[in-house]
């Protein structure tokens, strides 16, 4: 059978995790926003801009790859589960009730998953800002050298 109490501890442990993990590239991505005002600044925001790219997107597939493993778990234990209540319940329920009472059972595996697919979002809004500064750099080294 599920034991819960696992996975609340390591949910709040990866929380924490998230939650650090968000406010350092927070950080990394703001000082790049006010390095790219100084056009000499320009040529190592790009070089960290692309570096940070590829790191976030090396960690979404890390990411992806544990929200595959933990929807494989979920799926595992909703069918033992399903197959327990079905089988060793005191009581007769229907496929509803069963389905509540094991989601249910398993709410802090999905809490995980939900925190890792928010994460995943949080990444993928972290690319789509290194990408737009990757055009307003370009366009602000063109204006530059259109005024010259």
């Amino acid at each position: 059978m599920f034991d819960d109490t696992k996975i609340k501890e390591a949910n709040d442990r990866l929380e924490e995790r998230l939650i650090q993990d968000r406010l350092e590239w927070r950080e990394k991505i703001k000082d790049l926003i006010y390095k790219s005002k100084s056009m000499s600044e320009l040529a190592e925001c790009q070089v960290f801009m692309l570096s940070y790219r590829q790191i976030i997107l090396d960690k979404l597939g890390e990411f992806k790859t544990t929200i595959y493993k933990r929807k494989a778990t979920w799926e595992k234990y909703f069918k033992e589960s399903w197959r327990n209540y079905s089988l060793d319940y005191d009581l007769k329920l229907t496929g509803g009730e069963k389905a509540q009472f094991i989601k249910a059972d398993l709410a802090s595996l999905k809490i995980q998953i939900s925190l890792l697919e928010s994460h995943v979002e949080y990444y993928l809004e972290c690319i789509r800002t290194l990408d737009n500064m990757a055009f307003a750099i370009r366009n602000r080294i063109r204006l530059e050298d259109d005024m010259l």
